[in-house]
């Protein structure tokens, strides 16, 4: 660490932590109505809160007396562990390169050094190519945030499968850029500001260059939330106080019809794969999952490695991604609600969120195109806590329904701070479809209580053969009455399994709803409620 890390001393970085938060919890709105690329799914502000709050939290989690550069790491490792969407992703990223380029290095995946440097352990410096260049002959505090804003453009660049220009990719150059052409004996404080400055006279002419945010007119919304981030580290070092208001330049809040981007899958994939240590499947991630959706972000290292993608196909993308053990596979509708809709300060009031948990990945679609958040167990990870509470979170929603599928333990359901969640008695496959069709993305009270009684009348049998299905129906029927049947099997319904099926239903006036194939469990669940 240089002697230049006065100006940025571990107060201010513990500063800049907590006013990047607070500033982005005020843009959020801005920010989410903006979000045009990749997809229009108004939640790049949402995005960026969430991953900057993990990264404030574990800022806030380190004892007193830790110094800078550890401060700077645990605000990344934090984001990093945390991210949501692609900005999300690319922000950690950011944060992680900036992390490295106090420590004197410009690594492209400095991610890695994040989740295997134990704190108060120098990470190894490299050479530092162009960064350590520009930054020769500056005051050491403006050497420090030169190199630093050079290795975070550098990171967050390399965590994108695809990146595109006219992005916040692009704007973390031209920051970097800037930063090294201003003149040598300009200090830390007076660079930090002209840069931003530039920045924000840059936003609109470097957003014009994408075609997507040119037809639209507006700004990238995730270089809108770098920029938030970036002001607050300028008010941290200045000692400014964190703000009460939104930025005066961020866009005004208007809740826009843009056109989705062609590119975009209409579920969004998150999850974490575990290879072994030293081995970078990075690329390999990369390359199998540009295969089977668009937006795809990787980042970590040392065996750690958290994938972001776009998708019409959620299972195939868990499929690609199995280069090592799967775990924290979540699922989620790109147009569902997430955290809170661009232009309202608040989520809707009374809106219930629902959180489905299967070992079916086959299901993955179907749970999220209902409107629930889905959280994917498959059979070489556990679920833990934290894999709850991530979905949770991604349900936007101060209440949350949770149906925990037989795959989720009572360790991991443990109470805790935030949203209000409420178990369901939904223990196996089919009591998650009944609910989730009960529910059916209404978002209110109304549909988890319709959850409820639908579960509470529910009957259920589990049927090995097809042919057993007419017989095992009328033993289900025969104690009371049904309104509805509900039929989850395991494998594609050939032409004599669904007549077998349809038979069943019809010889007791009920309709019958198929979901499936599983591909895994019962070959059937018969339930009639």
């Amino acid at each position: 660490m240089t002697g230049g890390m006065d100006v940025l001393d571990a107060d201010v970085l513990r500063a800049w932590a907590g006013g990047a938060r607070t500033a982005l919890a005020l843009a959020r709105p801005a920010v989410d109505a903006v979000n045009v690329f990749p997809v229009a799914d108004a939640d790049t502000g949402t995005n960026a809160l969430l991953t900057i709050t993990g990264g404030a939290e574990a800022v806030t989690a380190l004892p007193v007396g830790t110094d800078a550069l550890d401060v700077a790491r645990a605000f990344a490792r934090g984001a990093l562990l945390a991210a949501r969407g692609n900005s999300g992703v690319i922000l950690s990223q950011y944060l992680a390169g900036f992390a490295d380029g106090l420590a004197g290095a410009a690594p492209t995946d400095p991610s890695a050094a994040l989740l295997t440097t134990p704190v108060g352990v120098p990470a190894a410096v490299g050479s530092g190519g162009s960064a350590l260049a520009q930054a020769a002959g500056r005051d050491e505090a403006a050497a420090d945030v030169v190199r630093a804003l050079a290795a975070a453009a550098t990171a967050a660049r390399a965590a994108v499968a695809e990146p595109s220009e006219g992005t916040v990719l692009t704007l973390a150059d031209a920051v970097a850029a800037r930063a090294a052409s201003l003149p040598l004996e300009l200090p830390a404080v007076t660079l930090l500001g002209t840069v931003l400055d530039d920045a924000r006279a840059a936003l609109a002419p470097i957003s014009a260059e994408h075609p997507v945010l040119r037809r639209e007119h507006v700004p990238d919304a995730g270089a809108c939330a770098l920029l938030v981030v970036l002001d607050a580290l300028h008010r941290a070092v200045t000692g400014t106080p964190e703000p009460t208001t939104p930025a005066s330049w961020l866009p005004p809040v208007e809740h826009h019809a843009h056109a989705a981007h062609e590119g975009g899958g209409a579920f969004e994939v998150m999850l974490v794969v575990r290879a072994s240590p030293g081995e970078d499947v990075s690329e390999a991630l990369k390359r199998r999952l540009s295969a089977v959706g668009d937006s795809v972000a990787v980042v970590g290292g040392d065996g750690v490695w958290h994938v972001h993608v776009h998708t019409d196909h959620p299972d195939a993308v868990i499929e690609a991604a199995a280069l090592g053990a799967r775990e924290q596979v979540v699922v989620r509708l790109v147009d569902a609600p997430h955290g809170q809709s661009a232009g309202e300060e608040m989520p809707p009031a009374g809106r219930w969120g629902m959180v489905a948990c299967t070992a079916a990945p086959a299901l993955a679609a179907w749970y999220a195109a209902a409107g629930a958040v889905t959280l994917v167990v498959p059979p070489d990870a556990p679920v833990t806590a934290a894999h709850v509470a991530r979905a949770v979170a991604d349900t936007g929603a101060d209440d949350v329904a949770l149906l925990p599928g037989g795959v989720v333990g009572a360790d991991a359901l443990a109470e805790r701070p935030g949203p209000v969640v409420e178990v369901l008695d939904a223990d196996d496959e089919l009591r998650v479809v009944v609910a989730v069709l009960a529910w059916a993305g209404s978002g209110a009270a109304a549909g988890v209580h319709d959850a409820v009684r639908a579960l509470g009348r529910l009957r259920v049998v589990r049927v090995d053969v097809a042919e057993a299905l007419p017989s095992a129906l009328a033993d289900l029927v025969s104690s009371a009455e049904g309104e509805s049947m509900t039929v989850v099997h395991r494998d594609p319904l050939d032409a004599t399994s669904k007549a077998y099926v349809e038979a069943a239903a019809s010889s007791h006036g009920l309709e019958p709803v198929l979901v499936g194939p599983t591909g895994t469990g019962a070959a059937f669940w018969l339930g009639v409620d």
